[in-house]
């Protein structure tokens, strides 16, 4: 990529990475302090943290491929602090997301099937409950558990392949460890000054917590759902109007991204035009899809 253009996506990435921020810290410590509290303001901010959790993951998430900046440093260190206003691991995540693209589809990372045979009614309840927060609830769950000594967290590891052997190598490791219990030390830190900031206020926060994990959950299998077991690299690539492009960070485009993970978001559109694909519906119809419920996958 020519110097100039990298120049200009990370100046557009620093911008953004400014303002998914600066809703975190009036999430967390500001709007106590300067809003009247009330039924519409706690309206406005959960309206408000819902519609910018794409963007605040979408910046994680290019962290977690090193495309947000070209400084590995200044990278890492964005994404973590994007990660502790999620109450997740920058290292756990990172860790997920990348098995999730080096086994697209395994069976950890299909919530939605159901093998021959199977119940589709007994596996609603779970499959539901992931659906509406349990996954990012899960994965903040994580995040604690694997800060625990390593003889916990080698019993916490899965014991199927291919995420134990992977999984033991990763959270046995001393130096990510200490990573994921900084992770950890900032979250509690930052919840801790926001019980404090927002007082007899605070179910108002915890429904903004809330709102960022139902959307978290809603995003994360949403391009996969109801996609064949053995399907590579293979996912959905789908419609938005271009101005809504940036709010999610094109991951309307996931199904290029699949196949390019070096590819900034800024460039999906342009490869998915080179490529001549076509658009599997809407963005909006994607995630709504998944409300149908658990699928019998073979």
């Amino acid at each position: 990529m020519p110097a100039r253009a990298s120049d200009v996506h990370e100046t557009m990435n620093a911008a953004l990475l400014a303002a998914a921020l600066s809703v975190s810290l009036l999430q967390f410590l500001l709007a106590p302090l300067i809003l009247p509290m009330g039924a519409w303001t706690a309206l406005g901010l959960v309206c408000l943290c819902a519609v910018t959790t794409p963007l605040h993951w979408g910046l994680m998430h290019e962290s977690i491929h090193g495309n947000l900046f070209r400084d590995p440093a200044t990278n890492r260190r964005a994404g973590r602090v994007l990660g502790n206003f999620l109450c997740l691991s920058w290292d756990v995540m990172r860790f997920g997301h990348l098995l999730h693209h080096s086994n697209n589809r395994h069976e950890f990372d299909r919530p939605e099937a159901v093998g021959p045979g199977g119940s589709l009614l007994a596996a609603a309840g779970p499959y539901y409950l992931k659906l509406l927060g349990g996954h990012a609830l899960i994965s903040c769950a994580s995040s604690i558990g694997l800060a625990l000594p390593t003889r916990v967290v080698t019993q916490l590891v899965p014991k199927a392949e291919p995420m134990h052997t992977a999984a033991s190598r990763a959270f046995t490791n001393k130096e990510r460890q200490a990573r994921i219990r900084g992770d950890l030390c900032g979250t509690v830190l930052l919840v801790g000054l926001a019980v404090v900031c927002w007082g007899a206020h605070w179910p108002i926060f915890a429904a903004t917590i809330a709102v960022r994990f139902l959307m978290l959950s809603l995003l994360d299998n949403a391009p996969h759902y109801a996609t064949a077991i053995n399907s590579g690299t293979y996912a959905r690539n789908t419609s938005l109007p271009r101005f809504a492009h940036w709010l999610v960070m094109g991951h309307n485009f996931h199904g290029i991204h699949h196949g390019a993970t070096g590819l900034r978001w800024q460039e999906l559109r342009s490869a998915f035009a080179r490529a001549g694909s076509a658009y599997e519906g809407s963005w909006t119809a994607m995630v709504v899809r998944q409300f149908r419920g658990p699928v019998v996958l073979d």
